[in-house]
Order: C-alpha cells, then structure tokens, then sequence
C-alpha cells in the first residue's frame, strides 16, 4: 500500500477524533514534537491539565496480564529457551526469519490476537543484564533515522492511573501513564501519539526458565488507542552469562471504527517500532563496553 494512502488514512482518523472530547485520555495527532515533558498535555489535549479522571481511565480490552510469564512447577521443568506467555498457544511456531542485525522475528495469528516475538542476543555478563533491565522498566526511548521517528516517552513524574491486579511473581510497574508516537513525514512532520499503561514488572525470577534470570515489564493499551493489545519485553542472563532479549506483542484492532479503519495496514509500522526498540536495548547493552 503507497505510503499517501496510509497518511490520508491517518489524516481522516484525526479529523474524526477532533470533533471527540477534547480532554478525553485518546489517541492524537499533532504537529507538536512529542517529548517526556509535554507527552500528557498531548494525549489529552490540552495544556492546562486538571486532576486526572482515575476513574474514566480503562484499558481498551479484557485481556490484560495476556503477557505474564508462565512459571515452572518444578526445577527440571522448562516451557521454552524464552519465557511463555499466559496467553500463548500450547505449541510456538518455530519458524523465524532473521534481519540484517541478526533479530529472530515471528509472527501468528491466533484467537483473534495477532502475535509478533523478537529475539536477539545482546551481550553477556550481569552488567549487561542490569542495564538493559533498567532501560527496559523505564519505558523511554526515541529513535530516528533523520526522516522520521519512533519511541516511547513517559511522564518526568509517574502518573498511576489504571489500577492492575498483580500476581506473587510480578509487581507493580515504576511507570504508569506512557505514549507511543510515530512520526509521519509530511511537508511539516505529523505526530501520532498513542495512550498505553505499565500493567507489571518481573525481576530477576528464576522459574520461567530454570536457572536462567529472568525480568520482564509490560504495557497495555488503553481506552481510545487505535489498537488493542499488550507488549511485553523480556531480558535473560543465561546459565552461560550469554544475555537475549525478547521483544513480545499482542495486538488487535481496538473496538472503534477509527481502530478498524487503520488495523489491515500498520503491519509494517508495528514491525518497525519493535524492530527499533530492539536496537534501542542493543545499544544500551553495550554501552559500556563502546566507552573503553
């Protein structure tokens, strides 16, 4: 599909959303460079923000946690090399393809979910480990190749707004309140910015893959994003100090027509945000190592 038809797409969901609630927590598309400071005023339109509606704000479906790693039951037990998601299908397909900077990639459809895994290693040794497992729970990170970019941005503040039931081997997220934005190249750069919200946080848990450390965070979609679904990022220091990092997600058209419109032709975009997010993590793994 030519890139103008996915922007004129884009451009008449945006002018569908504005005739919305103004200050309504949603999905917005702006000429403003989104940044940590102003990320709030974006999604809800306005700059003077009032007490935030704890109560109007939801997630956009019921499967929320679909990403929580599956525990072993016993020591000699093991799901996979890469920990299990609650909402996977008993057998993963074990096909991949490989991109130029050696990322496994797969993709399925199932249940209605569409189920994209990025895989690669980044390092070794705990240090490693560590910092990639604190850049993976600060949800941050921009990326551009000079035309256009991605990222995710979070509030200075922590803004908890959706509350999450959490399970003995999780705990409640650091952030809360997130966005997602993409830049589309225009004759003046449009920003799609989009609600999402840390669901958990798992560390340094040794019974997704026995004898393996393993952390992981989580976000989820919220009410008024144009999709629906769940990303969840992985890091494990192996028994062989060798660290991977997994990139997994969950996603769906959201229940609106703006989300319908939009979902048959954001396979590629999906893709490349993950695909950027990857190399994001790659490069914090070795940043000390590109200091000496």
């Amino acid at each position: 599909m030519p890139d103008m038809r996915w922007i004129l797409l884009l451009e008449a969901a945006a002018i569908t959303a504005a005739i919305d609630n103004a200050h309504k927590l949603r999905t917005r598309f702006t000429f403003r460079r989104p940044t940590n400071e102003n990320v709030l005023s974006i999604l809800f339109g306005c700059d003077d923000l009032h007490p935030l509606p704890e109560k109007e704000v939801r997630f956009n479906h019921h499967s929320v946690g679909i990403t929580r790693p599956m525990l072993c039951n016993d020591a000699d037990e093991s799901h996979d090399v890469f920990p299990l998601c609650s909402g996977y299908p008993d057998q993963l397909p074990r096909s991949s393809t490989h991109t130029s900077d050696n990322v496994a990639c797969s993709s399925i459809n199932y249940k209605g979910w569409r189920i994209l895994r990025f895989q690669k290693r980044v390092g070794s040794g705990n240090q490693c480990y560590k910092r990639v497992q604190n850049a993976m729970y600060n949800w941050d990170f921009v990326s551009s190749d000079g035309k256009k970019s991605i990222g995710i941005l979070s509030p200075k503040k922590p803004v908890h707004l959706a509350n999450v039931k959490q399970t003995p081997s999780t705990t409640v997220p650091r952030k809360g309140l997130l966005g997602t934005f993409s830049e589309i190249p225009l004759f003046k750069p449009l920003f799609v910015v989009n609600p999402i919200h840390a669901v958990y946080e798992m560390r340094d848990c040794r019974r997704t893959i026995p004898n393996n450390n393993v952390s992981s965070a989580s976000y989820a979609t919220l009410d008024g994003h144009l999709l629906a679904g769940e990303e969840r990022v992985s890091v494990i220091l192996r028994e062989n100090n060798a660290v991977d990092v997994e990139i997994v997600s969950f996603s769906r058209s959201a229940p609106s027509i703006n989300g319908r419109i939009v979902w048959p032709f954001i396979g590629r975009m999906q893709k490349q945000f993950f695909l950027e997010e990857m190399e994001h993590l790659s490069r914090i793994a070795t940043l000390n190592e590109l200091l000496f």
